[in-house]
């Protein structure tokens, strides 16, 4: 048997595992006619697997039919017919993904729990923007934190500041200053090719930010786009526009090149709904202009509400470059988020104010391939943001001028010892440097001068054993830093697959060492790191050729949290503990004509020993401010013909809790957010495609909460949203 030499050592061992099953008292001639048809099967899966993505496992990949009692007539049959190939979700389940992970796995042997959200369920979903689709994961949920920024919570924990770490096309997007990231009409969904998620923590992969959970964002790349492609989408709410976007791709593969460019820009605002501030005197003026009202000021307590019409600018700027050549490889990004603000620290601002998010990054790596066995990969990142930006002169709302640069160096080994045995080890180095530009305020940091500097040293490593009986991950990460000292993050993962059976059981920590403000608000510029423990356990099981049931249990614990207050002005401060414990479940079923995934997560606080009271409800035990014990997610999509296609998708939520005046908690209703989309591809012509949709269907007018006591109203969300989305793409080159 002529066979492709690649796959000779996979298929010898699938030929004797063959062999072993089909060995009864049965004659010889018999025996042999199963070794060739079992053998023929292996050669054709194992060929198709080499000419796809998903060049995974190819025996996990087979759909569950008796195939050792068919004649080589009959396989040779299925083959001509399609019938051997992988159902549409077992493509999907066995594509490899490498965000868990220093070595790529498939989804059910990574050793972490991951979502994997694909090209097509974005785009089937319609969804505006990157808050639409993380809205879908089991967990995730967003709150506001001040200056009409929105963050997200994971598990019931409030992850905005430093706990979740965001990568764009492997490029850091979380500020230096703070750790946060800022969503709402920020990042172009049309641009993503995947998005590979990290339900708990990365910290002995990333380092820093990845305490609670790390998002990576790939885009399309030269290969993908293969021509141009234009989006344009506009949004409408009740009482004002929502979004007005346009992005552009253009990507080429000619030769060893390769060479894509995407331009997103865009106008857009957070709500069109009244934000009510804190107050509630009874002495109030009331200012209208046309028959709308434009502002209520509460004289008792000064504290004025505003509409949010014309007051809540989401504007993005966003230039992506990818150039390719062998195995070089050159990412630059510049994002500009220009945002908007009346709601202030624990206060309404009289009148409208600038924040603005400004940010360079470059990374240029090589993959040296030394031989089919190991890989050396260096790396040369740099990053350089001007977060919260606010030049001017204002007593109630402070200027804000301050550059934060991070350049990082990192080299990594890939080494297959053995079929079985896997070794990733590296070592990495990044310097954070802090300029205040500011002329106004406090110009100092808290070593006493208007820069701040300070290094990180890290080695890492990472073994990954393919026994019979299991997989066994074992890493660990060992942090130096300047101002901090060391830290040792170990990891351990056991993820077993029978058949259609899997499981994992899963141990990691994560250090964070406080950022630069964190230090400069702290008491005495004192501060510890925070440390996170987490542990996971998952079993799933793949129902039929389409549809796969997962569930996984968790405990997150996390000691000397970095907290932000706002009672006596700013601060940050460590509190002994706070985490929480909980479940999440995910179906999935997926089909040529369509798919359709429902999620539930659920989490508690009664189990913790301590809490941050900061976070905590008056009188509850078991759950955080702002953030739903429960939580239900669907997503579904139909082909409904000639290009067509329908979807509906949305999350339902319990109650929630939080503060709507000073130190009185409330219980906010349960919520059910609905969206519809219909789209059609190859309108009038190849590649013009047009879509409508309608966004929280039912006008729950949904609010961010606070998810701390931090003096701030909730933030009201856009009313119900109409939105139409034209995209055309051509290929010229084919």
């Amino acid at each position: 048997m002529n066979v492709l030499p690649a796959f000779r050592i996979r298929l010898f061992i699938c030929l004797r595992l063959s062999v072993a099953r089909m060995i009864r008292p049965n004659t010889v001639s018999k025996m042999r006619k199963h070794f060739f048809a079992a053998g023929l099967l292996c050669l054709l899966v194992l060929t198709a697997k080499a000419q796809s993505e998903a060049a995974g496992s190819a025996v996990d990949s087979l759909p569950a039919q008796n195939y050792e009692s068919m004649s080589l007539e009959e396989l040779l049959k299925l083959k001509a017919s399609g019938t051997i190939l992988s159902s549409e979700l077992e493509k999907l389940l066995n594509s490899l993904i490498g965000v868990a992970s220093q070595k790529a796995q498939s989804t059910r042997k990574s050793p972490s729990i991951v979502s994997l959200i694909t090209e097509e369920e974005i785009a089937a979903s319609g969804a505006r923007d990157l808050t639409d689709v993380l809205r879908l994961v089991p967990g995730f949920q967003f709150a506001v934190d001040v200056q009409n920024t929105v963050g997200l919570g994971i598990r019931g924990n409030w992850a905005h500041e430093g706990k979740v770490l965001l990568l764009l096309d492997g490029q850091e997007m979380n500020e230096t200053m703070y750790g946060t990231l800022q969503f709402g009409n920020h990042f172009d969904v049309s641009q993503i090719k995947r998005i590979e998620i990290i339900r708990g923590p990365g910290s002995a992969v990333y380092g820093g930010f990845a305490g609670y959970a790390v998002i990576s964002i790939i885009t399309k790349s030269a290969e993908d786009i293969n021509g141009f492609r234009v989006t344009g989408t506009y949004g409408a709410m009740q009482n004002a526009y929502a979004r007005r976007n346009l992005s552009f791709s253009a990507g080429k593969k000619f030769g060893d090149w390769g060479v894509s460019l995407s331009v997103f820009a865009g106008q857009g605002q957070r709500s069109d709904q009244m934000y009510r501030g804190f107050g509630g005197g009874i002495s109030r003026i009331d200012t209208v202009f046309n028959g709308e009202e434009i502002a209520r000021i509460d004289t008792a307590y000064a504290s004025p509400d505003f509409n949010m019409k014309g007051n809540s600018q989401l504007n993005p700027t966003n230039v992506n470059l990818g150039v390719t050549y062998k195995n070089w490889s050159f990412r630059g990004i510049y994002d500009d988020y220009r945002t908007t603000t009346r709601d202030g620290y624990g206060t309404t601002l009289t009148r409208l104010y600038p924040s603005d998010f400004r940010s360079w990054f470059g990374e240029l790596k090589y993959n040296w391939k030394i031989s089919e066995k190991l890989t050396i990969t260096p790396r040369f990142n740099f990053k350089r943001q001007l977060p919260w930006q606010y030049i001017g002169d204002s007593e109630e709302y402070l200027p804000y001028h301050k550059q934060a640069d991070r350049i990082r160096g990192n080299v990594t080994v890939n080494y297959d010892l053995s079929r079985r045995v896997n070794v990733v080890a590296g070592g990495e180095f990044f310097n954070d440097r802090a300029v205040n530009l500011g002329q106004f305020g406090d110009t100092l940091f808290y070593n006493g001068t208007r820069n701040v500097s300070f290094n990180n040293r890290a080695l890492f490593a990472q073994t990954l054993f393919k026994l019979p009986i299991a997989h066994f991950t074992i890493g660990a990460r060992y942090d130096y830093n300047d101002a901090f000292g060391s830290a040792f993050v170990p990891r351990l993962g056991i993820t077993r697959k029978f058949d259609k059976l899997h499981f994992k059981l899963l141990y990691s920590n994560s250090f964070r060492a406080p950022s630069i403000e964190n230090i400069q608000l702290s008491e005495n510029n004192r501060i510890l790191p925070e440390r996170n423990r987490v542990l996971e356990m998952e079993i799933g099981y793949q129902i039929g050729k389409n549809s796969i049931l997962t569930a996984n249990l968790f405990d997150v614990h996390t000691k000397d949290p970095i907290v932000y207050n706002f009672t006596d002005g700013e601060t940050y401060q460590n509190f002994p503990n706070t985490g929480s414990s909980g479940a999440e479940m995910e179906y999935r079923f997926k089909q040529k004509w369509g798919f359709f995934t429902l999620t539930y997560a659920f989490y508690t606080t009664a189990w913790q020993r301590e809490r941050v009271s900061l976070y905590s409800v008056p009188g509850r035990t078991d759950v955080l401010l702002a953030f739903p014990a429960h939580q239900l997610g669907f997503n579904g999509n139909v082909h409904v013909g000639s290009g067509w296609h329908l979807n509906l998708s949305g999350s339902l939520l319990s109650s929630r809790y939080g503060y709507n005046a000073p130190d009185q908690a409330e219980k906010f209703a349960p919520t059910a957010l609905v969206n519809a989309f219909f789209r059609k591809q190859d309108l009038w012509t190849k590649g013009l495609e047009a879509g409508i949709g309608a966004y929280d269907l039912l006008n729950q007018r949904f609010a961010f909460i606070q998810p701390y006591n931090g003096g701030h109203a909730p933030l009201p969300g856009p009313s119900r949203e109409f939105v139409l989305r034209v995209s055309y793409a051509i290929s010229p080159w084919q």
